[in-house]
């Protein structure tokens, strides 16, 4: 099986010069501003959405950033506090019930998944805090892959997972 290709701004730079000469022309003579806006007017690459931006931004804040970032949205009413949120919200899971499994093999279920992001949100929790509340020295990016790329987890996270979902989902 022959390796993927590399696509990096040199690929599509060379693209751009190859198949779009006068756009390519318009970047060096800096009428457009970068490389990325020039391949989306050769429709090389799609217009982000602000979507898109954002979890960008957010992706490249540091944790303090993204502390002051949910504070203000707090603030300003953008989320509810918990004494604006209806008790309704609060129950939209039903409770986890006992002797279904959370995972097949060392893999979360995507309804496990759900259920611990509900959780932490709720409880503004993150992994490295749900790690350390199961009682592991883990820096807790484990979970985090396993919840956002569904990465597999040890065995003894998944027990102490169960358990802490049991305890937690009230």
């Amino acid at each position: 099986m022959s390796k993927k290709p590399k696509r990096d701004n040199a690929h599509y730079e060379q693209r751009l010069k190859a198949e779009f000469p006068d756009i390519y022309g318009d970047v060096l003579a800096g009428r457009i501003s970068s490389l990325r806006k020039a391949l989306v007017i050769a429709g090389l690459k799609p217009q982000r959405t602000r979507l898109e931006k954002l979890k960008n931004s957010w992706g490249k804040a540091t944790p303090g950033e993204r502390e002051g970032f949910l504070t203000w949205l707090a603030i300003s009413g953008v989320l509810p506090t918990a004494s604006q949120t209806p008790a309704a919200d609060t129950a939209v899971l039903p409770p986890f019930p006992a002797g279904v499994p959370i995972a097949s093999g060392r893999y979360l279920l995507p309804s496990t998944i759900t259920r611990i992001k509900a959780i932490m949100a709720k409880r503004r929790l993150k992994p490295d805090d749900v790690m350390g509340e199961m009682g592991f020295l883990s820096d807790g990016s484990s979970l985090a892959r396993a919840l956002a790329k569904n990465a597999s987890l040890r065995l003894a996270v998944i027990a102490g997972l169960e358990t802490w979902l049991r305890t937690h989902e009230d």
